[in-house]
């Protein structure tokens, strides 16, 4: 058999994923090296399939898991592979196990991480990082793995990179961040998770709802009508939860005796929020959440912030505005 009709048939070989015929071939002394269309060898198009029982013969008897060709790598081929992501892990996980570099980038500075999370493949993308992937490189356009997920909706990859540490505030060279690109590309859900663990969770509190819900109720006269709003409601629970259960009624003229004030107003002081950080809630990170699981708890918790600060933030200025109306009181 001729040598290009032996290339011919370990290609068909290859497509098909004929692990016997292959081995054939190459005890007949055909190349493990031998290249095809575009320079591709052999491993690169059983890479580029995710053929992880063909891979690994073609590593086995010596293919180069480090090849390249214009600067796109067999492992880059691997995470762009069309096959099931169980298929692919096994790929790249072999791949890494023969000293593939996870760093190496493309012409378009794009690395495996970027090309696996824009496919969409959150334990590739994961197995990538544990090798030493650098999760926060960005290609020729500022691009991150995170904003590549983000461009193209891919949820459980960016729990994945949010949860390995991905930086969601870096920026593409058009000053556009992963929530950005969500927005863009009408990815409404990840717009929220992102803009929601961007400005709450892990950074300050740029600007407070004000409200003056709690305040109005302090200086109104009370309205028991039938069908009223009592903005009590969530106060009675704050205060029972410090003890303070007796002087509910108390708030309506005024909190008079000093030790209530004083432990009202610790209690406040120990509430003011500076800054949450995912990592600061490890009760929390122990817990296995689905994305959609996860997503739901983070806007609770969102919410669940935002009711207790407003409040408290509000009596802790009307306390310190009218104080010298409470020692009026204490006159009396």
């Amino acid at each position: 058999m001729l040598q290009a009709d032996k290339n011919d048939v370990l290609k068909k070989a290859l497509t098909c994923g004929d692990v016997s015929l292959i081995e054939e071939l190459l005890n007949s002394g055909i190349s493990i090296e031998s290249s095809f269309q575009f320079g591709w060898t052999p491993l690169m198009y059983a890479a580029s399939v995710a053929d992880v029982a063909v891979v690994h013969l073609l590593l086995d008897r010596g293919a180069n898991a480090s090849f390249e060709i214009d600067k796109y790598t067999v492992l880059m081929a691997a995470c762009t592979a069309h096959a099931l992501e169980e298929k692919i892990l096994k790929t790249v996980e072999l791949l890494l196990s023969r000293n593939a570099d996870p760093n190496l980038a493309c012409r378009r500075q794009m690395t495996p991480l970027m090309y696996a999370a824009r496919k969409g493949y959150p334990q590739v993308v994961a197995l990538l990082v544990a090798y030493g992937s650098h999760i926060n490189a960005q290609d020729e356009n500022g691009y991150s793995a995170l904003m590549w997920a983000a461009r193209h909706g891919h949820k459980s990859v960016i729990f994945k990179l949010l949860e390995l540490g991905a930086d969601k505030n870096l920026q593409t060279k058009d000053e556009k961040t992963a929530a950005d690109l969500a927005k863009i590309n009408k990815h409404s859900e990840i717009y929220s998770l992102l803009s929601l663990t961007a400005n709450h969770l892990q950074g300050r509190y740029h600007q407070m709802i004000k409200t003056e819900t709690v305040y109005q109720f302090l200086t109104a006269v009370p309205d028991h009508r039938v069908g009223s709003y009592s903005a009590f409601d969530d106060m009675e629970v704050f205060l029972h939860g410090l003890g303070l259960e007796h002087i509910i009624g108390l708030l309506k003229i005024g909190i008079t005796d000093p030790r209530d004030q004083q432990k009202l107003l610790d209690a406040i002081n120990e509430l003011q929020v500076e800054e949450i950080r995912i990592r600061d809630l490890p009760e929390v990170m122990k817990l296995e959440f689905s994305g959609d699981e996860f997503l739901k708890f983070l806007q609770k918790l969102n919410k669940e912030c935002g009711n207790l600060t407003v409040p408290v933030q509000t009596i802790n200025k009307h306390l310190l505005a009218n104080s010298h109306k409470y020692r009026s009181y204490e006159k009396l």
